[in-house]
């Protein structure tokens, strides 16, 4: 898996982005599984991508942990976590006014990323150009502005194709919470940068010992049914749409012919049965997450 992903990501002369412009990236045998947080919202006509919490956990290439890190991010000054930042992540706004700068915490990565001979930083998800983008709106000294950007350059996002590999190329997309409850884990994403790199890397380790739970097959045609479902549905808040609730002995008998034909396969026609289901006063039906699905099932 992880040659397949590295020459992936080499021979990919056309992707755009820090490698391009930054130094030529590590050299080294063993790997960092990498995960942060952010303050990602618009600030005085501005997009602003503070990292607030870095988590980075060091392996060999048999995945066997070497050391690990984590530490909060100081904010910009001016800028204010949201409430929902708040909520998510269980970060404070008093907490990060005394975490360490930007400047000192970027300094200890790189540090231990040489100290430790790290060739890639692998993450899942948009962790590169998040870090590229809040990088750009940083002034830094030179010396430490050509290291963070070395370092920037060897982060490798594995999401699409480990998420390829296991679906058998149907989802290039497959969440941390997708990939964990295929692992057999709960799908629970804690959002503590820690925590979510530990979940990546434990679940790196259960597929490369073929030890998955669920099929990826499975999981990817539900998801794509489910997101076409969901597309389709209309009516499905008793607070915004009760208004639309009637009862009709037709519309139900209506609703049983279409239930006796099994629409139920396709995911506009189940999307419609459920809204007539919920127009003719009979609940509202939910299609949960692929994950939600199979803890239901356990349950």
């Amino acid at each position: 898996m992880t040659k397949e992903i590295s020459q992936s990501h080499k021979s990919n002369n056309k992707e755009k982005g820090p490698s391009q412009t930054a130094p030529a990236a590590y050299k080294g045998k063993n790997y960092a599984f990498l995960d942060a947080e952010y303050l990602s919202a618009r600030f005085k006509r501005k997009s602003i991508e503070d990292v607030i919490s870095i988590g980075m956990i060091i392996t060999n290439p048999k995945y066997e942990e070497m050391d690990r890190f984590y530490s909060t991010v100081r904010l910009t000054e001016g800028h204010r976590l949201p409430p929902l930042i708040t909520e998510l992540t269980g970060l404070t706004n008093e907490e990060l006014e005394e975490a360490p700068y930007y400047e000192d915490v970027m300094t200890d990565i790189i540090n231990m990323v040489k100290r430790y001979q790290v060739g890639q930083v692998f993450v899942w998800g948009g962790d590169k150009s998040n870090f590229q983008r809040d990088f750009e709106a940083r002034t830094l000294e030179k010396p430490l502005k050509r290291a963070v950007s070395k370092f920037i350059s060897t982060i490798v996002n594995i999401q699409k194709d480990i998420s390829y590999d296991i679906t058998d190329g149907i989802d290039s997309g497959l969440s941390l919470a997708d990939l964990k409850t295929l692992c057999g884990l709960d799908n629970y994403v804690s959002h503590n940068a820690l925590n979510d790199a530990q979940d990546m890397l434990d679940c790196i380790r259960i597929i490369e010992n073929g030890g998955m739970v669920y099929d990826g097959v499975e999981a990817a045609k539900y998801k794509k049914f489910r997101g076409e479902y969901v597309k389709n549905r209309s009516f499905d808040d008793l607070e915004e749409d009760g208004q639309y609730i009637i009862k009709s002995s037709a519309g139900v008998r209506f609703l049983k012919e279409l239930q006796r034909k099994d629409f139920g396969t396709d995911p506009k026609t189940k999307a419609f049965m459920d809204d007539l289901e919920f127009i003719l006063g009979k609940g509202n039906a939910y299609m949960g997450t692929f994950s939600e699905m199979m803890n239901a099932k356990e349950e």
